[in-house]
């Protein structure tokens, strides 16, 4: 449930010097600040070591990004590390060893390492690996995040995060990686949280931050991308517009009015192209806008209909399992299960 993880130490600048003499490589500083060394021990697992100087110091922090799957396994791989204690023990041996390795200095239990950024990580194979990018990318972009536009992937950022849900045969097919790793990625769907600032979730799981791997658990990992799943993609399955309205119009406890607007409101999300698109055609009054999401005056009058959309989307189409993105009419089903399901129920 983990695909990287990144650990940081806070040295002298002296010591830099020998990270360079023991690597065998001259260590340059972009802008003075940042040196990023790519495959430092020529090993699979150890990603890149990150070097930078701190400001008005003579410190430097390293931080060394590592697949803990490739290091255990010491071959290229797309499995995710499983937060079992065993294979927790296990990582933390071969990671001490690396360390040393490069020299004792840098041993676990000489130094005050600190992770500073791990990925969590679910995949699963479906043959709509494609479908699925193409839906959720039109999904929402959460408060205070950035979306930006990804092929193949829906990916929002904010100072303290990614999110990440992509085609990961599609991402791997454009690297070096050996032939049997891309043919394995085939058809693979991959939901990522990248988090690049463990400190909300030490606090949060009541985690000391001494405890070098302990978010790496299975419970936490799970909550966390379920929770983020739920920020980032809509809960429902998808639907064509016919089905999702025979779906509507059979629900029984719900006026007729009301069913009538959801399936406008489906129309109109459809007509945008996403949900943040429809958003901005409420923001600037289009005349596609249903009526009861217009006359927007004001940047306030505009966060109480954005509310509103988001309340109605919520009540009247999630609530009865029907997610506000339609499938194309032109595919060969009708509906489409949400990747919820083959994430979390499996």
């Amino acid at each position: 449930m983990i695909d990287t993880f990144e650990i940081r130490l806070s040295t002298a600048h002296s010591i830099v010097n020998l990270l360079s003499r023991e690597l065998g490589q001259e260590i340059k500083f972009r802008n003075s600040s940042f040196c990023k060394i790519s495959d430092p021990l020529g090993q699979p697992g150890v990603r890149a070591i990150n070097i930078t100087r701190q400001k008005n110091s003579n410190k430097c922090s390293i931080a060394i990004e590592i697949n803990p799957t490739e290091l255990l396994k010491g071959v290229a791989s797309i499995d995710l590390f499983g937060c079992g204690v065993e294979n927790v023990e296990a990582l933390e041996q071969a990671l001490n060893e690396m360390l040393t390795s490069i020299h004792p200095y840098f041993a676990l239990s000489r130094r005050q390492w600190r992770l500073s950024r791990v990925d969590y990580a679910m995949q699963f194979h479906t043959p709509h690996v494609e479908l699925y990018t193409i839906l959720e990318s039109k999904g929402p972009i959460p408060y205070r995040y950035e979306g930006l536009q990804k092929p193949g992937s829906t990916y929002n950022k904010c100072r303290s995060s990614r999110i990440n849900a992509y085609n990961k045969g599609n991402q791997i097919s454009k690297t070096n990686s050996p032939k049997d790793i891309k043919e394995e990625a085939i058809g693979l769907y991959r939901f990522e949280f990248q988090c690049l600032n463990p400190k909300y979730f030490r606090e949060k799981y009541n985690i000391d931050h001494s405890e070098l791997f302990g978010l790496f658990r299975e419970d936490i990992a799970h909550s966390v991308l379920k929770s983020q799943h739920g920020r980032h993609i809509k809960a429902g399955d998808y639907y064509t517009l016919d089905e999702a309205a025979k779906r509507i119009m059979g629900m029984k406890g719900r006026q007729q009015q009301t069913k009538e607007l959801a399936i406008d409101v489906l129309r109109f999300i459809d007509s945008a192209g996403s949900l943040p698109k429809a958003l901005q055609s409420v923001q600037n009054g289009d005349v596609n806008v249903p009526e009861f999401l217009r006359v927007v005056k004001s940047n306030s009058s505009f966060e109480k209909l954005k509310g509103k959309f988001n309340e109605f989307i919520r009540e009247h189409l999630c609530k009865i399992g029907i997610n506000p993105i339609l499938l194309p009419d032109d595919y060969d089903m009708t509906s489409l299960p949400n990747t919820s399901s083959s994430l979390f129920t499996a």
